[in-house]
């Protein structure tokens, strides 16, 4: 099979240390493909090509098999970090290419190529020469302006094309400079004019952001440049479309993520993956012999029996040949979840005392006290969020496919409620038919949920209103805590019956929250208050009536009363994109309280 990249003119090779990233915003905020804005220079995170060529990368292999099964990789990978536990530089562990190359000088107002500075000393500064003939200096800055497209592709705004409506300067130089400068002394776009340096054409900025801005029989098609990946292009016939380079439609993240539990948190599974491969080609002898010579001194606290077991427990989940679906992970997560009194080597949980006034509702309270997560990046998609359909919108990670994935675990905590299906069920009867309009807009989004259901809103926007109150009484930021709903998936996929919500606290760089959360849910009592606490904060909004009456909130109508006022969190703490959100579903109306699970005790407190 042909190699889908063609090589373009080679750039420029020269590394430098730009910046620090936190290592695990790699796998989620600032991962691969996304552009970074460092203190000095702007950039793109490079691709994974070259993780697995340092000297002792195998020691940086994850393994988790429930996410191995449904994502299709062999292990994962975590990026290589020499700055610490905490940072990963960005020149000495993960490659970044200067992005957009595009420059602007606010002193003389050019649009500078990157390229041009290649011999200076300081690339920051502005190379062009005034009426009196001495250097500019003015301080560059990244070009606000990005192209990209619906494949993922990105590229520089073509500030020579835009001014000369796509024709040849006058001048007949092929890269004729350009300059950028308000009129009337304002900021915004609209105000922004193009002045070509060489035969004086103008054009105003206005109109550059319209879907069909690059379309049409003279128009410009996107270039397929994946400047995350070097010198190489794609063939694309999309039509780009200009974008703010800190907009937040440059990049999306398609991540996967799953909880690290028995039997696979078991340390022994654990070092037999890394060697089962070998393993599967030897004779029972040879086996036997491999373990006890080879993987048993480097682990000899686990002790003979427990590895062999452990061969023999991943070899019968390979072996059975099992296609696993995020569904079933889910519902495997959710029997152990269910479970009292389980310890093992990197997941423990028990039971809790559930405070008096909500035991009519819950069913289960756990603590998760030892919690591993591994999280997985695939890919990553520009201009819209990945639909869950469509993978060949799915930008690549590296030129040449590979047989693992970028990852990062994540060591935590958690609370875990399990609600009473009977009561959800009463509620749910009760509600009647309030949540066909929101079906409506969810069928005609892109955003699809296979838990869409007047109970996954409830459990979804419980969460969410938790861990709020978490965040404003016991110290937390709400960003540092993330959910996961496990409700019924109403696809087909899967029919195990799920009705839980686990919130939890997790960290690549450190044991854990020690033991923030684990306090707040073994303290009946300031449980208690916490939970009364936020059923009171969840009956009013700063935005009502109209939050709470409201029936078109969020994107694409896809909330109800949910606002940032009061039931929004941060992206990175929720599951799926702040939407399928309602307030009332928890506490209901004033005038009508059987429209929430939990509004009579609301009504009461």
């Amino acid at each position: 099979m042909s190699n889908p990249f063609k090589r373009m003119k080679k750039a420029n090779k020269i590394k430098h240390h730009i910046g620090e990233i936190r290592k695990s915003q790699i796998i989620s905020t600032y991962g691969i493909g996304s552009i970074v804005d460092f203190v000095r220079e702007t950039a793109v995170i490079g691709g994974v090509d070259d993780w697995d060529k340092d000297d002792g990368w195998e020691n940086r292999q994850l393994t988790n098999e429930n996410l191995q099964s449904f994502t299709g990789a062999k292990y994962f990978l975590s990026p290589k970090v020499s700055g610490g536990a905490s940072y990963l530089l960005s020149n000495q562990d993960i490659l970044s290419y200067v992005f957009p190359q595009k420059l602007y000088c606010p002193v003389c107002k050019s649009i500078i190529d990157y390229r041009e500075l290649t011999n200076q000393s300081n690339k920051q500064k502005c190379n062009q020469y005034g009426k009196n003939g001495k250097p500019c200096n003015g301080q560059l800055v990244a070009s606000r302006f990005v192209l990209i497209c619906e494949n993922g592709h990105m590229e520089d705004f073509p500030y020579s094309w835009w001014v000369h409506s796509g024709k040849p300067c006058k001048s007949g130089k092929s890269v004729p400079r350009v300059k950028m400068y308000n009129i009337g002394g304002r900021s915004d776009t609209e105000s922004l004019i193009l002045e070509c340096a060489e035969c004086g054409e103008k054009r105003s900025m206005v109109g550059v952001f319209n879907k069909n801005a690059f379309a049409g029989e003279n128009g410009r098609p996107c270039c397929g440049k994946h400047p995350h990946l070097g010198d190489f292009t794609q063939e694309c016939t999309a039509v780009p479309t200009t974008r703010l380079r800190a907009s937040s439609g440059i990049y999306f993240p398609v991540t996967q993520s799953a909880l690290l539990i028995p039997p696979w948190s078991q340390r022994a599974i654990h070092q037999i993956e890394k060697e089962y491969e070998r393993l599967s080609y030897m004779t029972n002898e040879k086996q036997v012999e491999y373990i006890k010579n080879c993987i048993l001194p480097k682990c000899p606290y686990l002790g003979l029996d427990n590895l062999l077991d452990a061969y023999e427990t991943l070899k019968n989940r390979r072996k059975s040949n099992m296609i696993r679906i995020e569904a079933d992970v889910y519902a495997d997560e959710y029997k152990i979840l269910c479970k009292d009194k389980i310890s093992e080597d990197r997941y423990s949980s028990h039971f809790v005392n559930i405070p008096n006034d909500f035991k009519e509702y819950f069913d289960i309270e756990s603590v998760v006290d030892r919690l591993v997560v591994t999280m997985t990046l695939s890919g990553f998609t520009r201009l819209y969020p990945y639909d869950g359909k469509n993978s060949e919108r799915i930008a690549p990670l590296s030129l040449e496919k590979k047989e693992w994935l970028p990852a990062t675990e994540l060591n935590g905590e958690g609370i875990f409620i399990k609600f009473k299906k009977s009561v959800i069920d009463r509620w749910i009867r009760r509600i009647g038919s309030r949540y066909d309009e929101l079906k409506i807009s969810h069928q005609n989004s892109f955003f699809k949920s296979p838990k869409f259901s007047p109970q996954y809103i409830l459990l979804h926007t419980f969460a969410h209103l938790f861990i709020r109150q978490l965040a404003n009484e016991c110290g937390y930021s709400a960003a540092s805590m993330r959910e996961k709903i496990y409700s019924t998936f109403t696809d087909g996929t899967n029919d195990t019956v799920m009705n839980g919500v686990l919130i939890y606290l997790s960290s690549s760089d450190s044991d854990g929250s020690l033991g923030g959360l684990i306090s707040v849910a073994e303290d009946t009592e300031l449980l208690d208050k916490v939970l009364k606490n936020m059923l009171k904060e969840a009956r009013w909004c700063s935005g009502d009536p109209l939050c709470s009456t409201s029936m078109h909130q969020g994107f694409a109508s896809l909330n109800y009363a949910a606002c940032h006022a009061c039931t929004l969190l941060p992206e990175t703490s929720c599951e799926f994109r702040n939407v399928l959100l309602d307030r009332v579903s928890v506490v209901g109306m004033p005038d009508n309280l059987q429209l929430g699970f939990m509004g009579e005790l609301a009504n009461k407190l």
